[in-house]
């Protein structure tokens, strides 16, 4: 799926009346319950499995990346650029998964992914 589009379904779904911070958070369990999966299947040597399920969380990632605001000016904003990087690490992380069955990677992700989602819903409980 092309970025114009990731960002087309995502604005659809926020039509429907679904707030960006619910959506985050389901993006967030989504990527952990395809990341359990794949590590599942590493375990049982499912090749096809494994990358069936890296390719849905990956999917996801790369989804909640380009729906990151873009600044009108020159600067991204602190949030956007931490944002930015953590999702990039992660792409990074889970293609390692898929190439070397690497479950430590899984697992870096899942504790990133994790720490996110629960940064977040603590946020959410403040306001």
């Amino acid at each position: 799926m092309s970025a114009g589009l990731a960002v087309q379904a995502y604005r659809q779904v926020e039509q429907q009346g679904v707030s960006e911070d619910k959506l985050l958070v389901l993006g967030l369990d989504g990527i952990l319950e395809y990341l359990r999966r794949a590590k599942v299947a590493i375990g049982d040597g499912a090749t096809e499995r494994k990358l069936a399920s890296l390719s849905k969380a990956y999917q996801i990632v790369e989804h909640l990346l380009v729906a990151l605001p873009v600044p009108s000016g020159q600067d991204a904003t602190p949030l956007g650029n931490r944002l930015g990087g953590i999702y990039r690490y992660l792409l990074e992380r889970m293609a390692q998964a898929n190439i070397f069955d690497d479950v430590q990677a899984i697992d870096d992700c899942a504790a990133v992914v994790g720490a996110l989602r629960d940064s977040w819903l603590e946020g959410l409980r403040r306001v």
